[in-house]
């Protein structure tokens, strides 16, 4: 059974940069949002993948538009996703 994944915004800057992102790519956003509620750790080529790198460890990228991401880090125990930046 998928459990669904409590998504949260760092901050109540992040809270706007993704209410910015819903007005300028609703349909996008809204798939990034269920993505992240249900599988946050599934990758999907040039789409959605841990950042590389050693200061990155843990740090996920979702491409929403062309120019637009979401950072996040999925907590796995605690079916979490704390996102840090939308935009």
């Amino acid at each position: 059974i998928n459990k669904i994944w409590k998504v949260v915004a760092k901050n109540k800057r992040v809270n706007k940069e993704w209410e910015e992102l819903m007005q300028r790519s609703p349909q996008n956003t809204a798939r990034c949002y269920q993505d992240l509620c249900t599988a946050p750790m599934t990758k999907k080529p040039r789409r959605v993948f841990p950042l590389r790198g050693k200061q990155y460890e843990g740090i996920w990228e979702y491409e929403v538009t062309s120019g637009d991401r979401v950072f996040y880090i999925p907590y796995e125990e605690e079916k979490k996703v704390f996102v840090f930046y939308a935009g």
